[in-house]
């Protein structure tokens, strides 16, 4: 049958019915959510020859076995695919893995093996073997990665590397930075120095870059083991354009990303280069940082009140939870 319609209105009512798939089809290149999360010991249940400590195993101290590594490995799966967004690139920091194998267990043999997800790790020389990583989706493209150590009295420290990875995002240039600095685990004093000294080394690796372009697109995302305010991060973001997302979070159910006894901390945090945050390249960052904390991945406080991290161990007790940190995240938008 043969229409009586006019050309011109066959060819408007057929763009019309055209654009919005267009658009949805699209939309996964304008938009990056950037995530960072302390995974809490994700170590595998076999003992390491290489490295003197195996707690992590069925003979050590927290009698880990097949079984909680692989209920630990379904956690972590289930919080990556609710935190990682729909329809954008993702980009995900964690720390506390024990190496690669891990790591591909997690992205290759779950249901993330969906999500198209590829790694960037090196090993470090962390007494317990524990690293940094980045996971990233399509949408982000790696041009060059590097681990960076840490140095004291020419020799280097026994303790997690910084991660540097550059890459693209459509066709703008990311600097990206993945840290977990030293714990308080022996003290606040004790350890401050070697904090401080990480963040040193940072800042002369982003000074670096801003001296070279002042509109540099730089993301830092890490477990600080401090807070925005502390020496350290101040130290970081001094007599230089970064600003920490952290100082201005969103939350539900939480008031950190970590809580020790009756306090909160926000040692979890996102800072970004004010290319970022005032959208001078044409890309356009969150103006704080969100903390995601959903009801199910904590759990009652019964000792301190409130709630707190629903975390996989309480000393070498098996608690059979997610982590005793909570996910935070930033979205980067295309704008030009």
């Amino acid at each position: 049958m043969k229409s009586s319609l006019p050309k011109s209105i066959l060819l408007l009512m057929i763009l019309i019915n055209f654009t919005p798939t267009f658009s949805q089809k699209n939309s996964t290149n304008k938009k990056l959510r950037v995530v960072f999360y302390n995974l809490e010991n994700y170590f595998d249940s076999f003992s390491d020859s290489l490295i003197d400590y195996n707690d992590f195993s069925p003979e050590g101290n927290y009698h880990w076995n097949y079984k909680k590594y692989e209920q630990k490995t379904k956690s972590i799966y289930k919080v990556l695919q609710n935190v990682k967004g729909w329809e954008c690139a993702t980009l995900i920091g964690v720390c506390e893995i024990e190496n690669k194998n891990v790591i591909q267990h997690l992205l290759y043999k779950t249901p993330l093996k969906n999500s198209g997800f590829n790694y960037i790790h090196y090993d470090s020389p962390d007494q317990r073997g524990i690293d940094v990583a980045l996971f990233y989706t399509k949408g982000f493209e790696p041009l060059e990665s590097m681990p960076i150590f840490l140095y004291q009295n020419n020799k280097k420290l026994n303790s997690r590397n910084i991660l540097y990875v550059k890459g693209v995002f459509g066709k703008d240039t990311l600097h990206v930075f993945v840290n977990h600095w030293t714990s308080r685990y022996r003290g606040v004093a004790e350890s401050a120095p070697i904090r401080m000294g990480f963040s040193d080394l940072l800042k002369s690796k982003t000074d670096s870059l801003l001296l070279q372009n002042d509109n540099a697109n730089i993301v830092i995302i890490g477990d600080f083991n401090d807070e925005p305010n502390d020496a350290s991060l101040k130290n970081l973001v001094k007599n230089t354009t970064l600003k920490n997302l952290a100082l201005n979070y969103k939350s539900i159910n939480s008031m950190g990303s970590v809580k020790f006894k009756e306090d909160w901390f926000i040692f979890d945090q996102i800072i970004v280069s004010k290319s970022l945050y005032l959208n001078n390249n044409g890309l356009k960052s969150s103006k704080g940082m969100t903390i995601f904390d959903p009801i199910w991945i904590l759990e009652n406080d019964k000792k301190y009140l409130g709630m707190k991290p629903y975390r996989t161990n309480h000393g070498f007790r098996y608690n059979g939870g997610y982590s005793d940190h909570l996910p935070v995240y930033i979205e980067i938008v295309k704008t030009n």
